[in-house]
């Protein structure tokens, strides 16, 4: 049995997917098989996947989201590591043979994961490490909290242990893109150590339409997660007090991000009954009553007033 399973969601992506694979079957560790599960496309996929004369395995499914697509996958892999691969990005040679070493050196690590690089739709690299140079703090060890605080780990540069999907569950099909964040999440309430490697072994694509440039849907599941791990997780018995709170912080910056999200899109009825909610609970925050007094200013005054504002400033 191969130690590691590769996992490669693809949907429509056949553009891109052919380079992924080629960077998986690149590695300079060999212990490995390679899942590829089509989400239903209906682009060249298929014909590309005939091309690699078996090295791979193909599975094909309705479309039914990215999280389907990698449990499905995670139901057939036969691997003691699960390394998650999206169609559009790519690895580094060595990223297998380090991460297979550093779980082999840390036992108490549930998973691993690494800096990363990200390039654009041409593969240009805009920047090589992106952790240290956007000086993003990186969870590492038991770090429930720092993952509430924000989500700083990519799929594509993880490598996990069976154990840890067996006692924190695959990704939840609820979630479309942001299931990865939740996953992380309860993996660490699960007690596993995270181990970090301060070196790219993989890169990240940003393209045009990719979810993480698109604020209210982000913003939206980010929301769905926490009132997931509130509600279904118990994540304030589980892990305290502080740890509800960062949640509660956060729900109440996203509400605000919504709320003028809504009011900018004309929205106004939304808006409003958000912040009204938010008056509810944090009833001594004066910047709230702000927003809402905007709330009622119609657009076309506001955009004179902004427009008065950048004419002074």
């Amino acid at each position: 049995m191969p130690r590691v399973s590769v996992i490669i969601p693809t949907f429509n992506c056949a553009r891109y997917l052919g380079r992924a694979i080629d960077t998986a079957l690149g590695q300079t560790y060999k212990d490995y098989e390679i899942l590829v599960i089509d989400d239903g496309s209906t682009d060249e996929t298929s014909e590309l996947i005939g091309q690699y004369d078996g090295k791979i395995r193909y599975f094909y499914q309705s479309n039914k989201g990215v999280s389907c697509a990698r449990n499905l996958a995670l139901s057939e892999a036969n691997g003691e590591f699960f390394a998650y691969l999206d169609a559009d990005d790519m690895w580094y040679p060595q990223k297998l043979e380090a991460q297979v070493a550093f779980l082999d050196r840390h036992r108490d690590c549930g998973l691993v994961h690494s800096e990363v690089s990200v390039i654009d739709e041409m593969d240009h690299v805009l920047h090589l490490q992106f952790n240290h140079e956007s000086g993003r703090k990186v969870p590492q060890g038991h770090c429930v909290r720092d993952l509430l605080r924000q989500n700083h780990i990519k799929a594509p540069t993880v490598l996990e242990r069976r154990d840890c999907i067996e006692r924190a569950g695959t990704f939840d099909e609820r979630l479309n893109g942001t299931e990865d964040y939740l996953h992380w999440i309860v993996v660490a309430m699960e007690g596993s150590a995270f181990g970090y490697i301060a070196e790219p072994l993989a890169m990240y694509r940003w393209r045009q339409g990719n979810l993480s440039n698109n604020v209210r849907r982000m913003n939206e599941d980010v929301e769905r997660i926490f009132g997931i791990i509130l509600k279904e997780k118990s994540l304030a018995q589980r892990c305290g007090r502080e740890a509800a709170d960062i949640v509660r912080d956060r729900l109440y910056s996203i509400q605000r991000d919504l709320a003028y999200l809504d009011r900018t899109e004309g929205q106004i009825d939304y808006a409003r009954r958000r912040i009204l909610n938010l008056i509810g609970e944090w009833p001594l925050r004066a910047e709230l009553y702000v927003e809402l007094a905007k709330a009622y200013v119609p657009l076309t005054m506001a955009a004179k007033l902004r427009s008065l504002k950048e004419r002074w400033t």
